[in-house]
């Protein structure tokens, strides 16, 4: 009591001084917080009016996209050279090709335009010009561009001449589909009151059109710009969203849409993707899209933050000053009666520290050997170490482990470990206290054991105990433990025995997995069955393994795990040693006879795999090194095929105009069997040698007919052919055309 009120002035006097210094610090941080605000509000109402200027530019960009395509639509509509094409059911070869050459012309001098796509009634007939290698005139059935032919048959959906976002095919030379982004614009002429389409003209506007406008009008690039439609459709592709995401599931853009309903542009300030953002919009009534600029918040008010951030720290600054002060003037006013008090405490401490280890020490001496301590020395060390046990009653021992301890291990220090063994043994010791009279033991790094004592025959109770205890843990602790319980004893030198009892139930936890109870009522002393080895499983899992096949191999491995199901953990530990060995020798065996380097570490994967828990996670450890392997036998082989094709590749381009080159001689130069070379050559790339062969004279020949005065006989000889009439059959194959009509064509 004394002391209490020795300290009393001093906390008046410190309460005081600092109740002012906090008064300040409030007055000084409201005023610094309402400046910054009434600036921030300012700041974003002139960015705002900045950014929706510039977003209606961006605008003007759809605008001249959609008055271009219109004038190139009429402009096609009108061109007499396609009267034909749209208004005649059968016109003639000439006919189609000389107007498909001035098609071309439109779209090669118009870098606006992807395709263009003309479609007549009469013959139900597309005529494209494309950049992609597709026949340029095809039946409406077997049109390459399945959306345009919905865009015909549903045309009423759509306006007419305004942009349809779509991702159409583009086929590359080697058959490999890909897609191009475009902006489509359907031309139609209805006449009179008919509901049905006569000639339509499509054409595709590609998406760099508006990218590029808004990259024009984003040089700083400090946020981000983009376009979505009514439906919260992308229309515009960024670095972190495809081309027609639906973006409907981000709470900005709903945002957004909900807004634009009422208001045709605003902004406002959100989250986006996590980060703190100024969203401005804007929405274009023509197209009825919706322009959205997001700039992170950081780099608008970066130098307002700063500023807020440095009067903060000014402030907090005083603020230690002042604790500072009144921290030294109690310590000096106060200095021998602190003396007395740490050296008071620091004794108790002591006191308390040793006691709690003698303690310590009995309980684990009591743990491993009270079949061997005399009764009247058990009872006199209680009495000694005031340990609150009664010989009388029933005693159980509850052991706790911690599940993935190698995982703890890593994450954290020793010292913590000892924290959380400490919290786990009070949270034990809060519970079990219900029960009856308990002692918490420090058993080992990962196991916490409780000497409980009393009247223990409610088994329920027990084992709801175990529950709670397990669930606070975890809810407290962030950790997962398992428990065994041992039987019930009925005298204090039988603790060793109920402790031996629950250590070996623990062997239960690698089968039946984490967080589990285990008890001898579940799981009893009976022997297990013989562990007989089950080889023949093991030769069927090694060769499916060996073949690369992953499924089956893992198949295997499953039924080997199941056989076995109840053997105890030793049983276990010898079959996954077993098959770890197995597995390693059949893997060194295949890199050596196919002369490669074992890039696999099995000791690191057997080191790892003792250091597993449980059974399923055993399981998923062998599964992983299972895909592993045969990824790595698959690949290594898909690598050996990259190199035969560049091989081949290499010959090609240097003897493409020997006559002689063939697939015999090819096999000849790579020491290969004609037959082998074909097959493997066709399983890999999906069409013959010799055909990939005049694939490659025929690219090489179009480039002599372009750029060279060269006579097409000659050039005939310059790539391998020895008949200039074959090398025509060859080249119309391949081109479609003609060598002259090709040079005519590219002269043009």
């Amino acid at each position: 009591m004394k002391l209490i009120a020795a300290r009393a002035p001093n906390r008046l006097y410190a309460s005081i001084f600092l109740s002012l210094i906090v008064c300040i610090l409030l007055t000084v941080v409201t005023l610094s917080f309402t400046l910054y605000s009434s600036f921030e509000k300012i700041a974003l109402s002139n960015l705002y009016a900045s950014e929706k200027n510039s977003l209606s530019q961006t605008s003007y960009g759809a605008k001249s996209m959609i008055e271009n395509s219109t004038n190139y639509a009429l402009q096609l509509y009108e061109d007499p050279r396609f009267d034909r094409l749209l208004h005649y059911p059968s016109p003639g070869s000439a006919e189609i090709t000389a107007a498909l050459n001035h098609l071309n012309t439109y779209l090669n001098v118009n870098y606006f335009f992807h395709s263009i796509y003309l479609y007549s009634k009469s013959s139900k007939t597309f005529y494209a010009s494309t950049p992609s290698y597709v026949n340029a005139v095809q039946s409406f059935e077997d049109f390459y561009d399945g959306d345009a032919r919905k865009l015909i048959e549903n045309f009423s959906s759509y306006k007419r001449l305004a942009p349809i976002p779509r991702a159409i095919p583009v086929q590359t030379p080697f058959q490999d589909t890909k897609t191009a982004n475009v902006y489509t614009f359907v031309f139609y002429d209805l006449l009179g009151q008919s509901k049905e389409l006569d000639n339509v003209i499509i054409l595709n506007v590609p998406e760099r059109w508006m990218k590029e406008a808004i990259l024009s009008l984003d040089k700083d690039q400090t946020g981000s710009t983009f376009i979505i439609d009514s439906a919260g459709t992308l229309v515009t592709s960024t670095d972190t969203m495809p081309f027609l995401a639906n973006l409907q599931n981000k709470p900005y853009v709903n945002k957004v849409l909900a807004a634009s309903d009422s208001q045709a542009s605003d902004y406002f300030v959100d989250e986006v993707e996590g980060v703190k953002s100024l969203v401005v919009y804007s929405k274009h009534e023509v197209t009825n899209w919706i322009f959205i600029r997001v700039l992170p918040y950081e780099t608008i008010l970066g130098k307002i933050e700063t500023m807020k951030n440095t009067v903060l720290l000014i402030c907090f600054v005083i603020l230690l000053i002042g604790l500072g002060i009144s921290f030294f003037l109690s310590k000096s006013l106060y200095k021998p009666i602190d003396k007395v008090i740490v050296r008071l405490n620091v004794l108790m401490k002591e006191k308390h520290t040793h006691l709690d280890k003698w303690k310590q020490n009995f309980l684990r001496q009591l743990l491993h050997h009270s079949a061997n301590m005399k009764p009247h020395d058990l009872e006199k060390e209680l009495q000694e170490l005031d340990l609150a046990l009664d010989p009388a009653r029933d005693y159980a021992v509850i052991l706790f482990v911690i599940d993935r301890f190698d995982s703890i291990s890593r994450q954290y220090p020793y010292k913590d470990r000892l924290l959380l063994k400490y919290g786990v043994m009070n949270i034990a010791s809060e519970w079990f206290t219900r029960l009856g009279r308990c002692e918490c033991i420090d058993d080992d790094e990962k196991s916490i054991a409780i000497l409980l004592n009393g009247r223990l025959q409610d088994e329920h109770a027990l084992i709801d105990a175990v529950h709670n205890v397990q669930n606070s843990v975890e809810h407290y602790l962030n950790l997962s433990i398992s428990a065994s319980i041992s039987q019930i004893g009925d005298r204090l030198t039988e603790v060793s025995d109920l402790y031996k009892e629950a250590h070996q139930q623990l062997g239960w936890k690698f089968m039946v997995g984490y967080r589990c109870i285990l008890h001898n009522r579940l799981h009893g002393s009976d022997a297990p069955a013989p562990f007989i080895y089950p080889a023949q499983l093991e030769s069927n899992m090694l060769e499916t393994l060996k073949l690369g096949k992953a499924a089956e191999s893992k198949r295997w491995f499953g039924e080997i795990v199941d056989s076995v199901t109840s053997s105890p953990y030793v049983a276990y530990n010898m079959l996954f040693n077993q098959l770890a060995f197995s597995i390693s020798t059949i893997s060194a065996h295949m890199d050596k006879s196919a002369g490669r380097r074992a890039d696999y570490d099995f000791g690191a994967f057997i080191n790892q795999m003792h250091k597993l828990e449980t059974l399923q996670e055993v399981r998923m450890h062998f599964c992983e090194l299972i895909d592993q392997l045969c990824f790595g036998f698959k690949d290594k082989k898909s690598a050996k095929h990259d190199s035969l094709i560049a091989s081949i590749d290499r010959i090609i381009q240097q003897n493409y105009a020997d006559r002689e080159l063939s697939l015999n001689k090819i096999a000849e130069l790579l020491d290969l069997s004609p037959a082998y070379l074909g097959r493997i050559f066709k399983q890999i790339t999906n069409k013959s040698l010799p055909d990939y062969v005049n694939e490659f004279r025929i690219v090489r020949a179009k480039e002599l007919l372009a750029s060279t005065p060269h006579s097409i006989e000659e050039i005939s000889q310059r790539t391998g052919y020895n008949q200039s009439t074959y090398f025509y059959k060859v080249f119309k194959k391949y081109a479609g055309i003609t060598p002259a009509e090709y040079r005519q064509n590219a002269s043009e």
